[in-house]
């Protein structure tokens, strides 16, 4: 299905951790359409030129029947310090669903490992995972416990208890997202997060000879293959984009300097 550029209204911005904020959209065409993994380009359109009003990409954290979207949202700079300064009733330029989802396997457990703002399409993996019985884990890693998403709102929306490390010890137990994980049932794997532990999580996944799925985190400018700013080196040798080609990929696809 063509992706969809429509305005959604926003409903709730609710901070939800030291520069973070969750973000609730009222946007029909785009839900409608959405699969865990898929991502948008969200910005405020020409309604706010001031530098820089490039749209941002955003992995979708949730949809439901009603037409509601949710996202995380961190500040890094000045474009999402706009985002996380909208009310409700504003409005925001969205093109979606984007890119290639998560492909999950009813009847196999499935372990999520997300590292900081990589924990927002596992949100909406739990609360697809409610829908179709499938069991479902959420080992979520931040550097230090005022970054930790509210896990009252992971529960809520994912249904799920996340498992919580960071790297300071200072909130859930202390360490990365791969330490001392039960891989008993020999879950798949689904991984999202910075580069380093996505590299960490294929060394994991080759160890125990378990199923990968990651999701790249990678500059995009367009979402739709024309910037080419998010281009990662596929298994083949060739320079793929994300925006199209991914962002879930097998771990297979891709190469990998582990």
């Amino acid at each position: 299905m063509a992706p969809v550029r429509s305005w959604g209204r926003v409903l709730e911005n609710r901070r939800a951790a030291n520069d973070t904020f969750w973000i609730e959209l009222e946007c029909p065409d785009v839900a409608a359409a959405a699969s865990p993994g898929q991502f948008v380009m969200m910005g405020t359109g020409l309604s706010d030129v001031a530098a820089p009003f490039l749209p941002r990409p955003f992995s979708i954290g949730v949809r439901d029947g009603d037409g509601r979207l949710g996202f995380l949202v961190r500040e890094f700079g000045a474009g999402t310090r706009r985002l996380t300064r909208v009310k409700p009733g504003d409005e925001l330029l969205i093109l979606g669903p984007l890119g290639r989802p998560f492909h999950i396997s009813p009847d196999r457990a499935v372990l999520c490992l997300a590292g900081g703002v990589g924990l927002a399409p596992f949100l909406f993996v739990g609360a697809e995972a409610r829908r179709t019985g499938c069991e479902v884990r959420i080992v979520y890693g931040e550097r230090s416990g005022n970054r930790v998403f509210d896990p009252e709102l992971v529960r809520e929306i994912a249904g799920v208890d996340p498992e919580l490390r960071t790297e300071d010890g200072s909130r859930g137990a202390r360490g990365l997202v791969i330490d001392d994980l039960d891989l008993g049932d020999r879950p798949q794997l689904l991984a999202c997060g910075p580069d380093p532990m996505l590299r960490a999580c294929v060394r994991l996944a080759a160890e125990h000879d378990l199923p990968l799925q990651v999701s790249v985190e990678e500059h995009m400018c367009c979402g739709v293959g024309t910037c080419q700013g998010c281009v990662v080196l596929s298994a083949t040798g060739e320079w793929i984009k994300s925006c199209i080609e991914g962002p879930v990929f097998d771990a297979t696809e891709l190469t990998w300097q582990t």
